[in-house]
């Protein structure tokens, strides 16, 4: 059979389709609810955690409130009358000697009698006792717990504790605070005697306000454990544990066990992490998931739950709770092995729904194409069209017609689009892109599909987006003309951050929704960048050629070696002559030789001023006051005169060539023409973003405006050389390096005192502000 028969015979009908169609939906959505589900694991462990972290809490809150209760129970002890009356009592015992049935006696009954009803209300206590200060801390009053009865100590019988570890730490005893001892086993006359023991102390304060007895409550502390009824259940286990490595488990099961105490022959580490270093600070709350248990680690803090009080824990107690993981995540397999049978049920039931509707309604369309199948190309088709009126025959009618057309204009459409070499784009009335070709991403930075969505605004300066959009708005329900902008070059702005020149050209569309603006632009930059440096080239050729003649012309060999004829030979004449020379003659001499050194001095000027922009000179960027520091050496500042620099010209970064170069000619300048024996000279200026404006102001004798431009010419002086040696060229090598930096100078004197010559020098030129050198 050919392959052509196979493909026909297994092809899929739309009802078939539709059915798959279903299927393969239901089925995604089910694939991706399990996936959220799944992925979602975070958030169920974060649930997990939050579950273990309150479990903890619960735990440890049921031992500190037995831990409060206790240190409750013993800081109202010790605020009794009793403890007053006895410790009174025992004041005027020690002036007038004991009496056994005096107010000791009757103090020491009533405390006995407050002290044993607190051991029947307190099973987990084993002692109660009020000690006094004198005799190494012996024990005034005590009453202990022995087997199943309450015993109350004879006064012959009481012991010394100042050796205890309880009460070795004066430090805290003096300062009146109340805290829980070590847990240690209970010793009586120094022996070790009873099960291990957590003791609250409370310093009890004499008339004097000092501390001179201590009120003690001894527990056991596995009968402490019992008492905060901690039945843990659901799968938890519960274990205290101390930074001694003492611990206590309550199983859900088997109940609390046995305390095992460290040192003890019963002890064995805890299957448990290393605590080590964890105090009993703070609370903390720290909660670790494994692959076979869940653990979650709570210290108690030394804060009081209701009275706000400090605890004062001197051994860390940590209750750590574990629950195994698989436990803890049913709910989690639970809800997903439901969700995922619940997907397949409803996916198999929605695909058997679509495949019989889509059955039905795809009839007339399968009647259509059987007959299509089977007639020739150009052959008449109008009998092959449903006879109904409905929807399918519209479809039918309308569908090849209309799906080639837009197939054929939206190909060749998007062709162009995508293939153009010149960036396009399309904005809504709004300014925001709804298209972007290729092209248009390359020339501003972006993928294409970066740009769709965003405001137009961001390929744009920010002083033409605030008037673009504001043009825009204005143009919002207007009618407008097809072409609004022909090959108009803008300054435009790259992703990252870079300008570049944008030749751009803008249409608008009228449609229903609005209007849209199809832009269409090139990156000029590298044209109109070439462009200016051509430009620039041409002048500076200009300008280097007419120096370069000038030069030629008035420094040739023929006018300078002359003057070195003249200079020697008027030397030798003076050294020939020198006994016959008068004041006359020997005046004339140095005359002769002022001329010749004035001639050189011309030659040499008119040689660096050729140079000028031919030889490159390397600029650093310096401080304003390191500049000033410079031309101060450079400078002869005659007595009188004073060389001055604003703040803000100290304050500036600028490149120290030409700059230093200019105002040395200036500030020379205006120390050589002063007209008077005293005057000063200041120097100021500030940036902006673009350039520098340098200002050098003096009071001398100022410049004529008819002259402000005469004397930026060669060899140009406003006094006579035989009043000022000066060779005219230094206002010339000024005007050359602002012109060949592309700045301005200007003159601001009217003639009569003072002159300021400011100065503009642009800033570095983008791609020369790594090098620092002007422009």
């Amino acid at each position: 059979m050919p392959v052509e028969g196979i493909i026909a015979r297994h092809r899929l009908g739309l009802s078939a389709k539709l059915a798959l169609l279903a299927l393969v939906v239901v089925l995604t959505a089910t694939l991706v609810f399990s996936g959220v589900i799944l992925f979602g694991s975070q958030w169920y462990r974060q649930a997990a955690l939050s579950r273990m972290e309150f479990a903890g809490a619960f735990f440890g809150e049921r031992v500190l409130r037995e831990l409060e209760l206790m240190a409750s129970d013993a800081r109202n002890l010790s605020v009794l009358p009793e403890i007053g009356g006895m410790a009174d009592a025992r004041s005027q015992n020690a002036n007038r000697g004991a009496s056994e049935d005096g107010a000791d006696a009757y103090w020491r009954k009533r405390l006995e009698a407050v002290f044993e009803s607190v051991l029947l209300t307190r099973p987990h206590y084993t002692q109660v006792r009020y000690i006094g200060r004198e005799d190494n801390w012996r024990e005034i009053v005590r009453v202990h717990r022995a087997g199943d009865r309450i015993e109350v100590v004879a006064p012959g019988e009481m012991q010394s504790k100042g050796n205890e570890p309880y009460l070795t730490d004066r430090a805290v005893l003096n300062a009146g605070l109340p805290f829980f001892s070590r847990i240690t086993p209970n010793r009586e006359y120094g022996q070790v005697e009873g099960a291990p023991t957590i003791r609250f102390v409370v310093p009890v304060l004499g008339t004097a306000g000092t501390v001179d007895g201590a009120l003690v409550i001894n527990a056991d502390f596995e009968w402490l454990l019992r008492a905060a009824n901690l039945h843990p259940s659901d799968g938890f286990s519960v274990t205290v544990m101390t930074s001694s490595k003492d611990y206590m488990t309550f199983d859900p099961v088997t109940g609390p066990g046995p305390l095992r105490f460290h040192g003890t022959p019963e002890w064995n580490p805890a299957d448990l992490p290393d605590f080590a270093g964890i105090s009993g600070g703070d609370m903390i709350n720290v909660t670790e998931i494994g692959w076979r248990r869940a653990i979650n680690v709570t210290s108690l803090p030394s804060g009081s739950l209701s009275r706000g009080d400090r605890l004062n824990l001197r051994t860390g107690i940590f209750v750590v709770t574990e629950l195994p993981t698989r436990l803890l995540f049913a709910p989690l397999r639970q809800q997903l092995s439901y969700g995922l049978a619940a997907a397949v049920v409803l996916s198999m039931g929605a695909a058997w729904i679509a495949w019989i509707m889509g059955k039905q309604l795809t009839a007339p369309l399968h009647r259509l194409a059987r007959g299509l199948r089977d007639r020739d190309f150009g052959e008449d088709l109008s009998d092959l069209m449903p006879t109904t009126n409905d929807e399918v025959a519209e479809l039918a009618r309308a569908l090849v017609c209309l799906n080639e057309r837009l197939y054929q204009k939206s190909t060749k459409l998007n062709a162009i689009f995508s293939e153009a070499a010149d960036g396009l784009i399309t904005i809504s009335e709004t300014g925001v892109i709804e298209e972007a070709n290729a092209a248009a991403g390359r020339i501003f930075g972006y993928d294409a599909a970066e740009m769709v969505g965003r405001n137009v605004s961001i390929l744009m300066r920010e002083e033409d987006a605030e008037q673009h959009n504001k043009m825009l708005r204005q143009r919002i329900g207007r009618r407008e003309q097809r072409r609004l902008i022909a090959g108009r070059e803008v300054t435009g702005v790259r992703k990252d951050g870079t300008r570049i020149i944008v030749e751009i050209s803008v249409a608008s569309a009228r449609q229903a929704e609005g209007t849209h603006y199809i832009g269409v632009m090139r990156d000029v930059t590298s044209r109109c960048e070439a462009q200016a440096r051509s430009e620039a080239l041409v002048k500076a050729l200009e300008r280097s050629n007419a120096d370069l003649d000038a030069f030629a012309y008035f420094a040739s060999h023929d006018l300078k070696a002359p003057l070195r004829v003249i200079d020697n030979a008027s030397a030798w004449l003076e050294e020939d002559l020198a006994p016959y020379l008068n004041e006359d003659t020997r005046d004339s001499m140095n005359l002769l030789r002022s001329r010749v050194a004035r001639m050189e001095r011309l030659l040499d000027d008119l040689l660096n001023h050729s140079r000028i922009g031919r030889i490159e000179e390397k600029a650093q960027i310096v401080e304003g006051r390191e500049l000033v520091g410079e031309l101060r050496g450079l400078l002869h500042i005659p007595d009188g005169f004073s060389f001055e620099a604003t703040p803000d010209f100290m304050n500036l970064r600028i490149p120290n060539m030409p700059i230093k170069t200019v105002l040395l000619n200036l500030l020379g300048n205006s120390l050589k023409h002063h007209d008077r024996e005293t005057g000063f000279v200041r120097l100021s200026g500030h940036e902006t973003d673009n350039a520098y404006y340098l200002s050098v102001t003096d009071d001398g004798p100022g410049i004529p405006p008819k002259y402000h431009a005469k004397v930026f010419e060669m060899f140009q002086t406003l006094r006579p050389r035989d009043e000022v040696e000066a060779s005219g060229m230094g206002l010339a090598m000024v005007l050359k390096h602002i012109q060949l930096a592309g700045g301005e100078v200007g003159i601001d004197s009217d003639g009569t005192r003072g002159t300021t010559i400011n100065l503009i020098l642009p800033k570095v030129a983008r791609a020369d502000k790594a090098t620092g050198r002007a422009a």
